[in-house]
């Protein structure tokens, strides 16, 4: 929606933690015309969809629901957060608040969403969609059917779009605005292009569809491709590759102070290395719902992680722990040791 897209760039403002502040015009002060528009484009993108009914969340959601409930002539329910004595049996989801740094409650009268409600859920925000997925948990307690959703304004960068879809794949989500974040630089755009760039000419140097560059303030120390069935190596991700060439270019196994930008979000795998090499910050393109779309699933892995040993697919059998122990010892005493 261009319109909004312009009030937030002449008179949005991001505050640290990747907070925009643009309550002058939406979720503070409202400007009356401006929400109209909002609500009329909301309709325009669900019509059609036989929606019975929208739910939001107090209380900067209301406004945006209550123009498109208006357009759509359906009622609009919004999620409390505290529980009035007038609702005698409510549904009711524990979120956690991305702006205020809380958990709190939302809570929803069972008289006012039934089996029978097709849902569109509006809200003003998507974040870490933390607030979509309190929403997708009551209306599966009402046994509503809730397939739509609509946000004013999603902060791309914090991929709550990712989580909402990783749960409910089906979901079709509208945003009228998508900001990125501020403290992403014209440098760091460059970079992950080079990673991007890096991953197509790697598929067709006959390996995977994965690039990655490691750069410290700026300049490049070191990149990598996929190299799993070049190398026949299952660990030669591009995160493994880059990080590994990057250690031997700095000559250290520590990469403090270096930032990762990988054209897919990094697997379980890929994920430990970069914590273990100490880099500061993750930039990533795709995202690990769209290497599911094209069989590269790691769900598995961070599902079997979850698991205790004796639960998982591989068998896990402790053997020898007391001999095992020896090297521990060593270590603990060996006072020339290097820390890692």
């Amino acid at each position: 929606m261009e319109l909004l897209q312009k009030r937030i760039n002449s008179e949005g403002r991001f505050l640290p933690g990747g907070v925009l502040k643009v309550d002058g015009f939406l979720n503070h002060q409202i400007d009356p015309v401006l929400m109209q528009q909002i609500g009329e484009e909301i309709a325009r993108l669900f019509a059609g969809k036989g929606i019975t009914k929208i739910l939001t969340i107090e209380a900067s959601g209301i406004a945006p629901a209550v123009m498109a409930g208006l357009k759509l002539g359906v009622p609009v329910v919004f999620a409390k957060k505290r529980l009035p004595r007038t609702i005698t049996g409510a549904y009711t989801s524990c979120v956690s608040s991305f702006t205020k740094g809380k958990e709190y409650q939302l809570i929803v009268s069972r008289e006012y969403l039934t089996g029978s409600d097709n849902v569109l859920f509006v809200d003003d925000f998507l974040a870490y969609g933390n607030a979509a997925i309190g929403i997708i948990d009551v209306c599966r307690q009402a046994g509503s059917r809730l397939e739509n959703m609509a946000f004013v304004v999603e902060k791309e960068f914090q991929a709550g779009r990712e989580r909402i879809v990783e749960r409910e794949p089906a979901m079709h989500i509208e945003s009228l605005a998508v900001v990125q974040s501020r403290d992403i630089t014209a440098r760091d755009r460059e970079l992950m292009q080079m990673a991007i760039d890096l991953s197509v000419e790697n598929v067709q140097n006959g390996g995977g569809p994965f690039g990655a560059v490691v750069a410290r303030d700026g300049m490049v120390v070191a990149t990598g491709v996929n190299r799993v069935t070049a190398n026949n190596d299952p660990t030669a991700h591009a995160e493994v590759t880059a990080i590994r060439n990057a250690c031997r270019e700095l000559g250290d196994f520590k990469l403090d102070g270096c930032a990762i930008y990988t054209s897919c979000e990094p697997c379980p795998m890929c994920l430990s290395a970069i914590y273990w090499a100490g880099i500061s910050k993750i930039f990533y393109g795709n995202t690990k719902q769209d290497a599911k779309m094209i069989d590269f699933d790691d769900s598995f892995i961070y599902e079997e992680i979850a698991k205790t040993t004796d639960h998982r697919s591989i068998p896990s059998i402790a053997l020898m722990r007391k001999q095992a122990q020896a090297a521990f010892t060593a270590w603990t005493e060996k006072s020339d040791k290097v820390e890692y």
